[in-house]
């Protein structure tokens, strides 16, 4: 499997870091984990998709910062089937809730040029030929889901330090997860997740490497998020736009 970040960061896209997105390939299957600005990237660069017949996209929940790219998905020139997770998380089809940005007056042609929008499930699922493993996360102020692909990967986001994250991560190859914060700022802990509380998921769970994503935009330096997961993960690493944290 191949794993490439289109998209570090969260909320707003800067000069360096697009909105969350992540592409995974195995040889001519894709699949996008969010959809944030990171799509783009696949606009920019169509090799990244070369021989890929479809394109997956599974959603985490339903921020802009993770959906806004789904309106760039006609421009791919793919099948594009989405799953998120609606009638699991919100009790409202995924349909419904994607639906304003996906028609007019919103989007000119978004839905009618992206595929079925299916319903991702608690636990595990086959998801364009990816085993793809999800579970609820409610310590944030929208509830979102944590996922594992195959045993190589696993995507936590926007969730403020959760146990239940550790099962859910045990033994991947490679964690991607939030930190939005370091421990000095602790106000920012209630909802979203710091350097620390990152890298004591990543050493409970056994995981090979760690990579921190959805960045807060507005510091210029993020060295101190560095420094609070290195405290404890040692190896952890800032993730960055384009960069591939796993490789065939």
């Amino acid at each position: 499997m191949d794993a490439l970040i289109l998209g570090s960061g969260g909320w707003i896209p800067t000069e360096s870091r697009e909105t969350a997105c992540v592409l995974l390939r195995s040889d001519d299957q894709a699949l996008l984990l969010d959809a944030g600005t990171g799509v783009r990237r696949l606009v920019s660069r169509p090799a990244l998709l070369a021989g890929v017949a479809r394109l997956d996209v599974v959603l985490t929940h339903f921020h802009l910062d993770h959906v806004c790219g789904l309106g760039y998905l006609p421009a791919l020139g793919l099948r594009a089937d989405v799953w998120a997770p609606g009638l699991w998380l919100y009790r409202a089809p995924s349909s419904d809730l994607l639906g304003p940005l996906l028609r007019a007056p919103l989007s000119a042609a978004a839905r009618s040029a992206i595929g079925p929008i299916h319903e991702l499930a608690e636990g595990a699922q086959d998801v364009g030929g990816f085993t793809v493993r999800a579970r609820g996360q409610q310590r944030h102020w929208a509830p979102t889901a944590g996922l594992r692909i195959d045993d190589e990967i696993a995507l936590i986001t926007d969730t403020s330090y959760d146990p239940g994250s550790i099962d859910l991560a045990r033994g991947v190859r490679h964690l991607l997860h939030e930190a939005w914060s370091s421990s000095a700022a602790p106000e920012s802990a209630d909802h979203d997740a710091t350097g620390h509380a990152a890298a004591t998921v990543a050493v409970e769970a056994g995981v090979d490497q760690l990579t921190l994503i959805h960045l807060n935009p507005l510091p210029r330096d993020h060295r101190p998020v560095l420094e609070d997961a290195r405290a404890v993960a040692p190896t952890a690493q800032l993730g960055e736009d384009e960069q591939h944290v796993l490789r065939e």
